[in-house]
């Protein structure tokens, strides 16, 4: 359950955004909140082994504490594996 009301389907690439891995975190874990949208919270944290607080503040896109090494194993964790498109930067 997303307490928050987010739709997660309608969030959009935000262009105050520049650094990629910041980029890259958002996405992971918006691909988290997707994937674990229809479970409860205590569901997620049996799987996940998260704390209320960090569970909490992936639900509210705060990921300045998470790696993109933890997102990955999150999602691993609700059974859920990760693949990644790398393609040349546009010369500017």
């Amino acid at each position: 359950m997303n307490p928050y009301e987010v739709d997660i389907d309608k969030l959009q690439e935000s262009k105050e955004v520049k650094d990629e891995k910041e980029l890259l975190k958002l996405k992971l874990v918006s691909a988290f909140l997707k994937a674990s949208s229809k479970m409860s919270s205590e569901e997620i944290i049996s799987l996940t082994g998260l704390h209320k607080s960090d569970l909490s503040r992936l639900r509210s896109m705060n990921v300045k504490r998470f790696t993109i090494d933890k997102i990955v194993g999150l999602l691993d964790d609700l059974g859920f594996s990760t693949k990644i498109d790398v393609a040349r930067k546009e010369a500017s």
